[in-house]
């Protein structure tokens, strides 16, 4: 799935830019991708854990982003690129069944690592997908990366489909009150509300405006490609690294950490004159990135009992999602208003401000 929807992402706030649309625009249509996100994340965990199924739901996500792929190819302004994203965005909405119908595969105590492992999955789908769309874009063009996101789509639903999904075990009757306690469940307040902040850094400056950085300091199809590869490449790495760097360190430094790297990342960028070093300052964010969405994925899904953990996971991805909008439309007001430089310092504070959160609340020192 994952595959699908961002073979083509290094190159849609340029695509955006090409047939027209403003920077707030840009920030617009990336931002779109989450508005099914923050209306369906929820719902898709409540129903999940209320039909004890996890498999269909993703099954729907992967036909969404092939819909989504396919629309964004045959896009003719801005607008139908809006509507296009948002249909992609219901797949990202399927993340909820999909990770936690792999963690399904595991007990309790390997839940730590399942997520891990899965966030690792996710992050080298990622890499490959850039890496790959860099090519694409290329060697045929940038429009080509769309289409090529509904082939890997297909391949993707066809694999799914040939998935077993382990029954749930013994389920609790589904109330109200169930969904009010997951919803005021302390620690699944704190981590979704810092991992707003995460999300609104990346979706601010990698997913929106790096691209364009990157082209106006000369960057080709393939460079920009590979810039978006080494950022998803650290985020590879930080997710691998992120159990290990907690059990060392704790999880609230393990966290600050990865929060402070993307603020360094982005702070850093205005300096830069080079595709190099926009890749090298890309990477170590995207390390930044993947050890902190790592843990506090973690932290979300223990928070609750297994049999409620879609819910918890709906709600965790709900909230973020907000920063996956604000980021993109921030950012876009303020590259108009001001400069892109701007953005950049917008981040890194925007960085600092999740980072303060750590400290006030109860992130346990280490999950089990």
């Amino acid at each position: 799935m994952w595959g699908s929807l961002y073979l083509y992402v290094p190159f849609l706030p340029i695509r955006a830019q090409d047939l027209g649309a403003s920077n707030t625009m840009v920030g617009a249509v990336i931002a779109s991708y989450a508005i099914a996100q923050v209306a369906l994340r929820i719902p898709i965990g409540v129903a999940s854990d209320l039909l004890g199924r996890r498999k269909p739901f993703a099954l729907i996500a992967i036909a969404s982003a092939i819909l989504g792929a396919l629309w964004l190819g045959v896009s003719p302004n801005p607008l139908n690129m809006f509507f296009a994203r948002t249909v992609t965005g219901i797949a990202g909405a399927g993340w909820v069944a999909l990770s936690i119908l792999y963690a399904s595969y595991f007990t309790t105590k390997g839940t730590a690592g399942a997520m891990s492992r899965i966030m690792a999955v996710n992050g080298i789908a990622l890499v490959l997908a850039t890496l790959t769309g860099g090519w694409i874009a290329e060697l045929i063009s940038p429009a080509a990366t769309f289409y090529s996101g509904v082939i890997a789509g297909a391949i993707g639903f066809l694999l799914l489909l040939m998935a077993p999904e382990p029954p749930m075990g013994e389920r609790k009757a589904y109330s109200k009150a169930i969904f009010l306690s997951v919803a005021r469940t302390p620690l699944l307040i704190l981590v979704s509300i810092i991992s707003v902040f995460a999300h609104f850094v990346t979706f601010a400056t990698s997913f929106s405006f790096i691209p364009i950085y990157a082209r106006e300091i000369g960057g080709s199809e393939s460079q920009i490609g590979y810039i978006s590869t080494a950022m998803f490449a650290g985020g590879v790495l930080g997710t691998i690294a992120a159990p290990y760097i907690a059990r060392r360190i704790e999880y609230p430094r393990a966290v600050l950490l990865g929060l402070g790297l993307m603020g360094a990342s982005a702070v850093i960028v205005p300096a830069l004159d080079g595709v190099l070093g926009l890749g090298v300052s890309q990477f170590f964010g995207g390390f930044g990135r993947g050890l902190e969405a790592a843990l506090l994925m973690t932290l979300a899904v223990l928070s609750v009992a297994p049999a409620m953990r879609a819910t918890a996971m709906g709600m965790f991805q709900a909230v973020y999602a907000i920063g996956m909008i604000a980021g993109p439309v921030v950012a876009g007001v303020v590259a108009d208003s001001v400069d892109i430089d701007a953005v950049f310092y917008l981040a890194t504070a925007i960085a600092m401000i999740g980072g303060a959160l750590v400290f006030l609340g109860r992130i346990p020192q280490r999950a089990e």
